[in-house]
């Protein structure tokens, strides 16, 4: 436990800081008016989805890391990293070059109209591109580094260049007069900081130095293969909020206000559990890769405990203060109404999805990527069909998504530690008739 809450502290808020960008951006861009804010925010898609994409490499680096420092092969340590870090890098070039060629029509897409807003926000968006080709090393380098079990090198890196993200935006926004183009180049330049830093960083920890390591394709499949399935879950998460969007846009934009204010209040559920999940998965994996299968167990034992601690706490927060919480946003009664009931009803179940992150992360340091995705997919798929039939059977309540919501977290958090539990009993007992089939055989031959 208290190794879980060392390793979780500086990714907690190396999460927050993460958040903080946009945050920080778009409460800088809102001086400049509402034009501004929907520039932004249309443009914010994308890069949500870059975020998505780049987990296809930062998850199976985290995963292959652990496994081999439990191994104690730091060789293939460094071979993981080098030769994820060149296939996240290419990506990364390919995507931008999308965006550069295609930034009007996606702007579009979203479903923006106004001429002028089209065309701030695909300069926007071509602009604060260019930090992709550093966000995706940053993001990667800070999985690595978390399955080496240290995070608070990637919590001071990260820290340092939100500090240059705050001072830059004021100077470039409105000093150099550059609007919401001067939020795009102080992202970017933040990022470009943070990537030398990684790399400064890199070159003087010699265990993981990979300057004099070749690239390995074997070691870029792994990785893909790991990520695949949490990058497809991911992917997927973005076009059914779209949908869910759809659905509560039938009873006007204060419900999709307060879906958006409920959702950013919900994260700090999400984003200390999250934490706490990449401190099971670097935990777990290096237990694994050991050969220490007690104390992988102990591991997602911990992570339960630990979802109680945070789930709870949550829960009562939620139920018992809904209306001091939602007045920090949104002031307006009909508003505020919706939000008090939407933090209810998703209260019930914070305490379960703090249960599917930790085991999502136990999964994860296991090597077991695939089966959080599924589970998340179906699960988080059904809300659409449950929000309608809810929708029928309570006559356009919109208490209805929310259910729908609350429910499929519910049911993510028992199916999948039940599954968690029963697969590693089922891989432990494997583990035992091996190692009696093997003293059977050695048995005869000693007598």
């Amino acid at each position: 436990m208290r190794q879980l809450v060392k390793l979780a502290l500086p990714v907690i808020a190396t999460s927050f800081i993460s958040m903080a960008y946009n945050f920080i951006n778009m409460m800088f861009v809102g001086h400049l008016g509402s034009n501004a804010v929907a520039a932004v925010g249309s443009a914010g898609f994308y890069m949500n989805l870059s975020w998505a994409i780049s987990s296809l490499f930062t998850v199976g680096v985290g995963v292959k890391v652990s496994h081999s420092v439990g191994a104690k092969k730091y060789n293939l340590v460094k071979s993981y990293i080098k030769s994820g870090l060149t296939g996240i890098t290419i990506t990364s070039i390919i995507f931008y070059l999308c965006l550069i060629f295609a930034s009007k029509w996606l702007i579009e897409l979203v479903g923006i109209t106004d001429q002028l807003i089209i065309k701030e926000s695909s300069t926007y968006l071509n602009i604060i591109g260019i930090s992709i080709l550093f966000s995706f090393q940053n993001l990667y380098f800070t999985s690595a580094y978390i399955g080496l079990g240290d995070s608070k090198t990637p919590f001071r890196i990260n820290t340092l260049a939100l500090i240059i993200n705050i001072v830059l935006d004021p100077v470039l926004i409105y000093g150099a007069g550059f609007g919401i183009h001067g939020a795009a180049l102080s992202t970017v330049i933040s990022q470009l900081t943070a990537t030398i830093l990684f790399y400064q960083k890199n070159n003087k920890t010699q265990h993981i130095k990979f300057s004099d390591i070749t690239f390995r394709i074997a070691h870029l499949k792994q990785i893909i293969f790991l990520g695949s399935s949490p990058t497809i879950q991911r992917v997927s998460f973005t076009f059914i909020a779209i949908g869910m969007a759809r659905i509560i846009s039938d009873w006007g934009a204060e419900a999709i206000a307060v879906q958006k204010v409920g959702v950013q209040i919900e994260a700090i559920t999400y984003m200390t559990a999250g934490g706490f999940m990449s401190a099971i998965s670097s935990l777990s994996g290096k237990a694994f890769g050991e050969g220490n299968y007690q104390k992988q167990w102990e591991t997602f034992r911990s992570g339960l405990i630990l979802s109680l601690i945070i789930g709870v706490t949550t829960t009562f927060v939620l139920i018992l203060f809904p209306e001091t919480l939602f007045s920090l946003f949104l002031n307006d009664p009909k508003s505020l109404q919706m939000g008090k009931e939407y933090l209810v009803i998703l209260g019930y179940s914070q305490l379960f999805m703090c249960i599917e992150l930790m085991t999502t992360g136990s999964f994860f340091g296991w090597g077991k990527t695939n089966i959080p995705a599924i589970t998340g997919i179906s699960l988080t798929l059904a809300r659409i069909p449950i929000s309608l039939a809810l929708i029928h059977y309570w006559q356009n309540n919109l208490s209805s998504v929310w259910w729908s919501i609350s429910i499929s977290s519910i049911a993510k958090g028992i199916i999948l530690s039940g599954l968690y539990i029963i697969l590693f009993k089922l891989f432990i007992l494997k583990i035992k008739s091996t190692e009696n089939e093997k003293s059977r055989q050695i048995s005869p031959i000693s007598q």
